[in-house]
C-alpha cells in the first residue's frame, strides 16, 4: 500500500514537472522564436493561360521600381511619340538579383509607357509624367520560349484598353535587339541606374 502511494505522489510530481516546462517553454521569447517554423517567401513566377498566354499580373504597379527615362527609343530615325517610361520588377526576382546579381527563371519586368505633361500649376517649368498610354513586360522563362526570354505587349487606354493575357512578340520585335545590345542577360541594365545599385558589387 505504501509502494502504491508512493508511486501515485511520483507520477503526480512529474506531471506538474512537465506542465510547469511547458508554460516555461510557451512564455520565454527566445525559446518560443526558435520553435516557430520560418515562413517561406516562394519566388513567384508567371501565370500564362489555357492557350500558353502571360497573364498580366495584377500587382505589377506595387513592384520595385529599377529604372526610369524619357523619350527613350531603340530605333532609328524621327524622335516620334516620346513618353516617359518607368520599369518595375517584381519583389521576389528582385530580391534573389540583390542576392546573387542574377536574373533568376521567372523574373519578370514590367514596362509603363506614359505620356509628357508641361505648363501645370504651380509647377513654372519642367516636365512630368501623365496618363498611361501602354504596358509591356519582359519574361525570363525558358520553359516557354526556347531563347529563354520573351516580351509581352498587354496595350493600354491609347490602344483601345489593357489586355489581361497577350502572346510573346515575334523573335525578331525585341529579343535579337535585347542579345545584341544589352548590358546583362538581356536585360538593358546600362539605363537602369538604380538596378546598377543594387546589384551586388564584386569583391
Amino acid at each position: 500500500m505504501t509502494q502504491s502511494i508512493s508511486h501515485v505522489i511520483g507520477r503526480v510530481m512529474l506531471s506538474c514537472a512537465v506542465v510547469a516546462w511547458v508554460a516555461v517553454v510557451a512564455t520565454h521569447p527566445a525559446l518560443v522564436a526558435q520553435q516557430r517554423p520560418v515562413p517561406a517567401t516562394g519566388a513567384v513566377m508567371p501565370q500564362y493561360d489555357a492557350d500558353r498566354n502571360l497573364k498580366l499580373p495584377a500587382d505589377y504597379r506595387q513592384w520595385i521600381l529599377v529604372g526610369s527615362s524619357l523619350g527613350l527609343s531603340y530605333s532609328e530615325g524621327g524622335a516620334g511619340h516620346q513618353m516617359f517610361n518607368t520599369t518595375l520588377m517584381e519583389p521576389t526576382a528582385y530580391r534573389h538579383f540583390v542576392e546573387t546579381g542574377q536574373f533568376r527563371e521567372g523574373t519578370m519586368l514590367a514596362l509603363i509607357l506614359q505620356g509628357i505633361g508641361t505648363n501645370a500649376l504651380p509647377a513654372r517649368q519642367g516636365q512630368f509624367a501623365t496618363d498611361v498610354h501602354m504596358i509591356e513586360m519582359a519574361v525570363k522563362d525558358s520553359g516557354r520560349v526556347p531563347e529563354g526570354w520573351a516580351y509581352y505587349g498587354f496595350g493600354g487606354p491609347m490602344m483601345g484598353g489593357y489586355r489581361t493575357a497577350a502572346a510573346p512578340q515575334a523573335k525578331a520585335s525585341c529579343y535579337d535587339c535585347h542579345v545584341k545590345h544589352a548590358a546583362r542577360d538581356n536585360v538593358f541594365t546600362q539605363f537602369y541606374g538604380l538596378l546598377n545599385e543594387a546589384a551586388p558589387r564584386a569583391k
